[in-house]
Order: C-alpha cells, then structure tokens, then sequence
C-alpha cells in the first residue's frame, strides 16, 4: 500500500518517525509532506531517512517539482493520513485552502483521507475546531478520535496523538473490503489459567496474538466482533468487543452467552485442558501436595459447538478451530476437524523453530471438510486478514 504521510506543526509531529517505521515495517511505501510548523518539531532529514523517500516541504521547491511535482504526489497514494492535524490544518482543510504543499495535495487527491487532530484539550473542544471536524466528515474525510490522557502542556483531556498501531488499523479500515458487514464474529484468544491456589496455576505459552489478529481483521472488514480473551497483555483492536476471562469455565460461559447470536464462532485459544480438581482459595504449602496433583477435565468448547451447530446442523454459525500441533500437522489437524465436528480448522506448528506460541508470524494449514490448504508463513495479521476473507466468502455462500 501507498500511504502519504501528512505532519503539521504540534508536538505530536515528534510521532511522525514512529509512525513511518510502522508502515515501512510492514511492506508499505511511504512519503511524507511537512508543514512548516512541523519543520519545528521534527526534521525533513530524520523522516527521509526513515521512510527512504524524498519529504515535501515546499510548494514551489523546484527540486522536488522536478522530481514529483505536487499534482503528481496527489496521484500517488492509495491512501493519505494526517498525523497530526493542528487546529490550523483542520480549519484549512475544512474551508478548502491551499496555501502550501499539503493543503494542495490534499485538494488535489481522489484518495481516501484520515485526518488525527491532536492539540490542547480546550482546542480540540473549541467549537470552531469541532465545526471544522464536522466540516470534515461531511466532506468524506475520515477523521480519528484523539486519545485521552495527560497532554504535553500538562493538562489531562482529548487531543494525544493515538499511537501508530492504532492510526494503522484506520488507515486499513478505509482500504478493506465491508465483506462481514451486519455479521457477528465470536472469537475467543490467548491461554486460560486453571488455578491450583491464588500462588500456582496451569497454563501455556499462548499469547493471544493470533486471536487478536483475527478480531481486528473481522472488524476491519465490519464485522460486529466479541472476543473473549484470557489473561494477555494486548491492547483491544478499535471496534472489538472485549470480554476478559481468567479459566476455561469462565471462556466457555463468555462463549455459550453470545454465541446463539454469531455468525461465524472462532475458537482460537488454547484453553488449559485440565483443572485441578480441588482449587483452594489459601495458599496450599508444597507438603500438601505430596508429589502428585488431581485433575479434571475442562469443558470442550469447540467440541460442543461442532455438536450443535457444525456440519449437519445448518441453523448456527460456522464453527471454526485451531489446533496446535508439534508434527504430523496436516493429517493430525484433518483429523481434529473430522473429531470436533468443525466447518473449518486451522492446524498450526507449535514447539521448536517456527513455533506459532509467541511469535508475530505463523504458517498453517486451511482445513475445511474436502480440502486442505497450506497458508505460507507471513505475519499473524496478513494470516488473520486471509482467514477471515475465506470465511467471509464461506457464510456468503451459505447464505
């Protein structure tokens, strides 16, 4: 993806190096034009660097014109993002100005363009500034809520520069497919933890990345989305439903409120398969165990979704697994699918090199009930952008 790179002059331009390094990190190409104000902040060189690519500064630079010029930087982008846009660049944009080199590739682009204002909390709330946003909004532009927290003035309030995970997820949502639009995806993420006493408890690596993956995928393509997590440390994707849990009683609970009302059901977590069958609420001394420790099973959430609604019971929704396997991950996730009684699973590696635990990328298997098909090894979030493109194109079909 193309992504134009627009800073105007706050302190939150300081950003602007960050956010760069996250759309280049991906594969994206990136050009950036900067105010003067900007120039203040942050220098052209240090984003020239960072995104490999000249900067624009000048309107009439005859450099740059000569290389580019600003008609055909208007032509370029498959998208534009305007991180910061200060209360000056905003009231510009919004009466149609074009007195340097931003303003002018802004009124000259077809492409589609988000704007993140970050200023001063009262600023932001001015009601000349929230009448420009609006002007904004009318106009098509897509403008991003500012996050809330102390500001560099010192103040506490609206107007922080969201962080670039989250200024890359907006820019995505202009650029995908509404495939899952009016569809409810269930999702569940990350590990359980059944406890022995409030000390000790039974786990595994899982990190909840791959989930979180696929909530954020689901929701880009707007989709409604619930995602029931297990203790992990992740920030929720915009537009997700968040519902925490600690065991697997408590994810089979969250699951079982919700999931009459889903479209497609995603059970992605690695729910703990076993419970200690007497828990305390104390902490238990090492002599209290005397070497052993008795378990019981835990509830089988895929299990009993394939039962109720896998193939042969149309009525529900599509039922999706993952199965974590060491070897034989093909024929053992075919295997799995068959047992559990899923439309779809997704068989991944886990243990040793290329382990999918605790890993930004993943390789797979695409298992449905006729077919098999390898994923090629790539990041979790194209992997989940994939996955979630079949499914959309599966509950099409049924529907």
């Amino acid at each position: 993806m193309r992504v134009l790179l627009g800073v105007s002059g706050g302190i939150a331009a300081y950003k602007a190096a960050e956010i760069v390094r996250a759309f280049t990190k991906r594969g994206d190409e990136v050009r950036v034009v900067m105010t003067a104000g900007a120039q203040e902040f942050i220098t052209p060189l240090t984003l020239q660097v960072v995104s490999g690519n000249s900067v624009g500064v000048e309107l009439f630079d005859a450099t740059y014109e000569s290389e580019i010029g600003h008609i055909d930087l208007a032509r370029w982008p498959d998208v534009v993002l305007i991180a910061p846009a200060t209360a000056n660049t905003i009231a510009k944009l919004a009466f149609g100005m074009a007195d340097d080199l931003l303003t002018t590739v802004v009124l000259a682009t077809t492409a589609p363009i988000i704007v993140a204002p970050a200023m001063n909390t009262q600023m932001y709330l001015n009601k000349l500034v929230r009448r420009n946003l609006r002007t904004l909004s009318e106009a098509g532009f897509h403008v991003v809520v500012p996050d809330s927290g102390e500001l560099a003035c010192k103040e506490v309030g609206a107007g922080r520069l969201p962080d670039a995970p989250v200024l890359l997820q907006h820019v995505d949502s202009v650029r995908v497919a509404k495939t899952l639009a009016d569809k409810h995806v269930l999702i569940t993420a990350g590990p359980t933890r059944e406890h022995m006493d409030p000390a000790r408890f039974i786990s595994n690596p899982s990190t909840g990345k791959m989930g979180f993956a696929l909530a954020r995928a689901a929701s880009l393509m707007g989709a409604r989305v619930t995602l029931v997590a297990g203790p992990v440390d992740l920030a929720t994707p915009i537009g997700v439903d968040r519902v925490d849990v600690i065991d697997a009683q408590s994810m089979h609970d969250a699951v079982m409120e919700v999931v009459h009302e889903s479209d497609i059901a995603i059970c992605c977590a690695a729910v703990a398969d076993w419970r200690p069958l007497n828990p305390t609420a104390q902490k238990r001394e090492k002599s209290e165990f005397g070497g052993s420790l008795e378990l019981e099973r835990t509830a089988d959430i895929l299990a009993e979704l394939g039962l109720a609604y896998g193939p042969g019971n149309e009525s529900g929704p599509l039922v999706v697994g993952f199965a974590a396997e060491s070897h034989d991950i093909e024929s053992r996730g075919s295997a799995k699918r068959q047992r559990k009684n899923a439309h779809f699973l997704i068989a991944n590696k886990i243990g040793g090199e290329n382990s999918a635990f605790g890993s930004d990328e993943n390789e797979a298997f695409f298992v449905s009930e006729t077919t098999v098909e390898p994923l090629a090894r790539t990041s979790k979030d194209a992997m989940a952008m994939t996955i979630m493109h079949k499914l959309s194109k599966a509950i099409a079909t049924r529907s």
